[in-house]
């Protein structure tokens, strides 16, 4: 083998060597990211005593239908209002409309969410109560 090729054959399992390494890198982020991204309602519940977290779980799983339509009525206001930011020309008050829509279906869903939560806190002793903390997710670690 010639050094020309030698250096040429070095380049190339160089280039192969990075390229293999960035996708390595690029799937591993993807699957910790996609796992992160698809469970924040149970992140943000680990600032619970577990007592609370089951309580809550207990009183989502009874409202299983409210639940249910709130998260349909909200994915379907999202749907329209990706619908109407690809429309051509663009409506820019059919967008404030949806928006505004989108708004009020996460409103609903986080308060149905919140009822359950008040619910189970008010039947907890204070000794639970006095382990509850802020939530330390994502960028505000440590804030």
């Amino acid at each position: 083998m010639t050094t020309g090729s030698r250096r040429t054959t070095i380049i190339v399992l160089s280039i192969c060597l990075l390229i293999s390494v960035c996708l390595n890198l690029f799937a591993v982020g993807a699957f910790v990211a996609t796992r992160w991204a698809l469970r924040p309602l149970a992140a943000v519940m680990l600032t619970y005593p577990p007592s609370v977290r089951q309580d809550v779980r207990q009183r989502l799983v009874a409202e299983r239908d409210k639940v249910r339509a709130a998260l349909f009525d909200l994915r379907e206001a999202r749907q329209q209002m990706f619908a109407v930011m690809r429309a051509d020309p663009l409506d820019k008050e059919e967008l404030q409309r949806a928006m505004a829509d989108v708004r009020v279906k996460t409103t609903e869903l986080q308060a149905l969410l919140q009822e359950a939560l008040a619910a189970s806190i008010e039947q907890a002793p204070a000794s639970e109560r006095q382990k509850i903390g802020p939530p330390r997710l994502g960028l505000w670690k440590g804030l």
